[in-house]
C-alpha cells in the first residue's frame, strides 16, 4: 500500500478527537429553596409542670423563624428565593375549634417570584413585623391547646395529613450560561417537636410507641448478651412501627425536643439502654422504611443556640 495514502488514516482519528476535546460538558447547578413544615406535638408533652424540659418549644420554633433571612443566604443563594415557613398542625381540628389564623403563623418568600427588588424590600421593611406576629400566634396556639388537652397521632399525621403541606420537588430550569446549566428545585423540611411517644387513636400493634413498649425492649436486650442496639431491634419485626401507606420520598424530617424520661434531674441516666436511645432507632427506621430522604433525630438541647445550630447543618447537608 503506498505510503501516502495510509498517513492520512492515521492523522483522521486525531484531529477528531482534537476537535472533540475543545467541546467541554457544562457543569449542572441545583439550587435550592426550602419548604420548612413547623409541626409540634401539641399533646400533654407541652404542660412543662408534668414534663419539664430545658426550653419552651415557643423559643425554638421563634429561633428558626428569626433567622429565616439568614438562611436564605443558605448554599450561597443571594437572589430569588423561594422559602416558605409554616405551622403545621397533626391535629388540625384546632382549627375548627379555635381563631387562630394560619396566614399569621407563615412566612412566604416564594410570593415575590422573580421580583427580587420586592423580596429584598420585604426583608427591610415587614418581615420582622411578620416574625412577630407569627409567634405571637404560636404563642396563643401553645396557650389554647395547654387548656385543651387533644392528643397527637403522628404516624396518620405522616400517613395522611402531611400530604397538602408537601411542595413539588421536581427540578426546574432556570437559565444557562456559558459554563452551566442551571436548575432550582424545593426541599421539604419537616421540623416535628415532639417527646418521640407516638400514639394512635384508633390503631393498636406497630402503630404505638409508650414506656411498656421501651421497657420490654430494653428488658429483653439486656438480656439478650447483644452488644448493638441498633441491630438487635431492627431485627425484631415486632418492635417496629409499620411504615406509613404515603411513601415520605420528598419530605426530609428533623425531630426535636425528645425527652429522655429515663434520665433523673441531674441528666443521669437510671437504665440502659436510656430511653433516648431506643426511640431513635425506632424513629429512625420507621421514617426510613417510609421512604423519608433524611432523617436526623436529636435529644431535647439545653440552649435555642444549640437547636438552630443543628437544624441548620441538616439544612446544609441536604
Amino acid at each position: 500500500m503506498n505510503i501516502k495514502h495510509i498517513l492520512p488514516l492515521v492523522v483522521l482519528p486525531f484531529l477528531v478527537a482534537c476537535s472533540g476535546g475543545d467541546k467541554t460538558a457544562k457543569k449542572e447547578v441545583m439550587i435550592k429553596d426550602y419548604n420548612i413544615i413547623i409541626a409540634p406535638d401539641l399533646s400533654n408533652r407541652i404542660n412543662m409542670m408534668k414534663y419539664p424540659k430545658p426550653l419552651h418549644d415557643t423559643l425554638l420554633i421563634r429561633e428558626v423563624i428569626d433567622h429565616a433571612d439568614d438562611l436564605l443566604k443558605l448554599n450561597d443563594r443571594s437572589s430569588g428565593q423561594s422559602d416558605i415557613y409554616k405551622i403545621d398542625f397533626i391535629n388540625r381540628g384546632i382549627l375548627n375549634s379555635s381563631s387562630f389564623d394560619p396566614k399569621k403563623m407563615t412566612i412566604d418568600f416564594s410570593q415575590f417570584g422573580s421580583k427580587q427588588l420586592d423580596r429584598s424590600n420585604y426583608i427591610r421593611k415587614e418581615l420582622n413585623s411578620d416574625k412577630q406576629e407569627f409567634a405571637d400566634e404560636v404563642n396563643r396556639v401553645y396557650d389554647y391547646s395547654l387548656q385543651n388537652q387533644t392528643g397527637a397521632d403522628v404516624w396518620n399525621y405522616f400517613n395522611e395529613t402531611i400530604k397538602t403541606s408537601l411542595v413539588d420537588v421536581s427540578p426546574q430550569f432556570l437559565n444557562e450560561t456559558t459554563n452551566a446549566i442551571v436548575n432550582k428545585k424545593n426541599t421539604n423540611v419537616v421540623l416535628l417537636l415532639t417527646d418521640g411517644y407516638i400514639e394512635s387513636a384508633n390503631q393498636g400493634k406497630g402503630y404505638k410507641l409508650g414506656p411498656e413498649m421501651i421497657e420490654k425492649i430494653r428488658k429483653a436486650f439486656n438480656a439478650s448478651g447483644k452488644s448493638e442496639l441498633q441491630e438487635f431491634i431492627v431485627q425484631d419485626s415486632s418492635y417496629a412501627i409499620n411504615k406509613t401507606n404515603f411513601n415520605l420520598k420528598d419530605a426530609n424530617i428533623f425531630i426535636a425536643e425528645m425527652v429522655d424520661r429515663s434520665l433523673d434531674k441531674y441528666g443521669v441516666s437510671k437504665v440502659q439502654p436510656t430511653d433516648f436511645q431506643i426511640i431513635k432507632v425506632i424513629w429512625e427506621k420507621w421514617l426510613k422504611d417510609s421512604g423519608a430522604s433524611n432523617v436526623k433525630v436529636i435529644q431535647a438541647v439545653n440552649t435555642k443556640q444549640q437547636f438552630y445550630k443543628e437544624f441548620e447543618q441538616f439544612l446544609k447537608m441536604l
